[in-house]
């Protein structure tokens, strides 16, 4: 099987939260490329199928990732593809699950030294990252951007009303909001293990 293959495999896997057949195909997918091209191949994956909503199964998948093939956490350190999409995506989860999984166990035997400078080259890219996004984020006007505000149910408070047009708008912007979040959150989380 190709690449592209071995990645439909893992899509309908994870699909179907089928963690053994993902681990073969990722086991198959190791065979017929590189780790670097694996670890390019397979961040892009996690970043298409991550959402705010579906973070905990993200993490998951990257765990499981890891788990199977420890190289590939490590490959460009520190500027890596996997701590890139936990960035990207301001994804404190995926942020959280790399450290653990990868970083933790790099540093285990390693000096207060290496791991300041560790965590220094970390905390480097993720503030390079979060001002670029940052520089990046479209500003929404209402009127041009959207149609209106978000109303309430005239028979059910706890209900709220948006227009049609207007909800991939909002779910982009949740999305995006949720990202600066996570991103903060990461940095805080950096600085932190600095000072540490």
């Amino acid at each position: 099987m190709t690449d592209k293959q071995l990645l439909l495999q893992l899509e309908n896997c994870a699909d179907a939260n089928d963690f053994k057949g993902f681990e073969k195909y990722l086991e198959e997918l190791f065979k017929v490329t590189d780790d670097a091209n694996a670890s390019l191949l397979l961040s892009a994956f996690l970043m298409n199928r991550f959402t705010s909503a579906t973070a905990t199964e993200v993490s998951k998948l990257l765990e499981l990732i890891i788990n199977t093939n420890p190289e590939l956490a490590m490959i460009n350190f520190p500027d890596n593809c996997f701590f890139q999409a936990a960035v990207l995506r301001g994804s404190f989860e995926l942020y959280q699950c790399y450290m653990d999984e990868a970083i933790e166990s790099y540093l285990y035997d390693k000096s207060s030294d290496e791991a300041y400078k560790c965590y220094m080259n970390l905390n480097t890219v993720a503030d390079r990252y979060n001002a670029l996004i940052f520089e990046r984020l479209p500003k929404y006007v209402k009127g041009k951007d959207f149609h209106g505000a978000v109303s309430i149910h005239n028979e059910e408070e706890s209900l709220s009303i948006i227009n049609d047009n207007d909800l991939d708008f909002m779910e982009r912007t949740i999305e995006n909001y949720n990202g600066i979040l996570g991103r903060r959150d990461i940095l805080k989380d950096l600085e932190a293990r600095l000072i540490d």
